[in-house]
């Protein structure tokens, strides 16, 4: 039986679409954003200026999708379906500190990419809002698990665990403790789950 050509399409516009995803993180990692063009990211994926724009979009664009990718990753769902079953508090940080890990040493180049292009260009700026605004809400839902279980010490509500683990495993804490400072990442995992540990489990 022939192969349905709606679905061979299909899929070369989607191999199309990743080979300008790879060549645009690659250009903008190379380059930095500003720099990078729409012409050097079509000639880096082997298309014409046009297929750009028509299979993905511009550069703010480009960079949404990549972002997008760590947001939404898969790592990221199964990190947060297992915090749902989760028994104890303990297990529950110990996910947090390993799935946030794995996510930034998976997408390190996009993230470093998002934070150091969010203080010169707008474009960035409301991309890394978008973003931090979804991680704090994913966040939130592990501190409204750690209260479900009973786990957090007293003086602790979930606005303040909330708060608590923003500051240890929000967007910036990874890299600066793998990028800015001399840890390795079992260090860093280390530090933080126990910190966490220490600052808001009974």
């Amino acid at each position: 039986m022939a192969a349905n050509p709606n679905s061979r399409r299909a899929q070369a516009a989607e191999q199309t679409r990743e080979l300008i995803l790879r060549a645009a993180l690659e250009r903008f990692t190379a380059d930095g954003y500003a720099k990078a063009t729409v012409n050097d990211i079509a000639k880096a994926a082997g298309v014409v200026v046009a297929t750009v724009y028509t299979s993905v979009g511009g550069k703010p664009v480009l960079l949404e999708h990549l972002v997008r990718r760590g947001v939404e990753g898969t790592e990221v769902a199964e990190t947060q379906r297992r915090i749902a079953v989760a028994t104890t508090g303990r297990e529950v940080i110990d996910l947090v500190a390993a799935g946030t890990g794995h996510t930034y040493r998976e997408h390190r180049a996009v993230i470093e990419l998002l934070l150091d292009t969010a203080t010169s260009e707008p474009s960035a700026r409301r991309i890394l809002t978008v973003a931090n605004a979804s991680y704090r809400r994913a966040l939130g839902t592990v501190a409204a698990r750690l209260d479900e279980l009973g786990a957090l010490a007293d003086d602790v509500d979930t606005a303040r665990a909330t708060d608590v683990l923003w500051y240890l495993f929000g967007v910036w804490s990874w890299p600066r403790l793998l990028r800015d400072a001399t840890w390795t990442a079992d260090e860093a995992e280390s530090w933080l789950r126990e910190t966490a540990t220490r600052m808001l489990l009974r």
